[in-house]
């Protein structure tokens, strides 16, 4: 059995960033590999960040407290990454849409690895939590998908109340 230091909130907000950040490059990487055969390998990471924490990533609540798949974890991941890392915009630009620097169910589903069409539907955690907003388009793998921002900021380690609870 491995020990585990324990860790001071702050601490613990600094190693959540490291592990949100080593997923978010293991899916800047596949879609690097989507778009160009040279794109870099991701450095491992992940699994190291996670066992650093003395209570589980955000990251790791959120796919275990709605049993998201590792390919609906990472389709999270890609709607979190264009607001917290700038490359992925221009790679999200680069699906060839013109004008949408913006991820689609389209770029997760040639890009991502485990790809399943039964993630993207209304009835799947992703839609039926409104983890993901899905916005108007010409066909639904097309849309725009933005994160919900509650959700971004629990991901990053900074949960809040939403606002629409306040006053309850």
């Amino acid at each position: 059995m491995r020990e585990v230091a324990t860790l001071t909130p702050v601490t613990w907000h600094a190693e959540n960033q490291r592990h949100l950040m080593a997923a978010l490059a293991k899916v800047r990487a596949a879609l690097e590999r989507h778009l160009g055969p040279n794109a870099p390998e991701p450095e491992p990471g992940v699994e190291e960040v996670a066992w650093s924490l003395p209570e589980p990533a955000a990251l790791t609540t959120i796919c275990e407290a709605f049993a998201l798949s590792p390919f609906e974890r990472d389709l999270l991941l890609l709607c979190a990454g264009i607001e917290l890392d700038a490359t992925f915009a221009a790679l999200c630009a680069a699906q060839g849409l013109p004008g949408q620097p913006a991820p689609t169910f389209g770029l997760a589903l040639a890009a991502l690895p485990g790809a399943h069409w039964s993630a993207i539907t209304p009835a799947a955690p992703l839609r039926r939590w409104q983890l993901l907003e899905l916005f108007p388009g010409p066909s639904l793998v097309s849309s725009p998908l933005r994160i919900d921002e509650r959700v971004l900021h629990h991901l990053a380690g900074t949960p809040y109340l939403d606002e629409r609870l306040v006053p309850y």
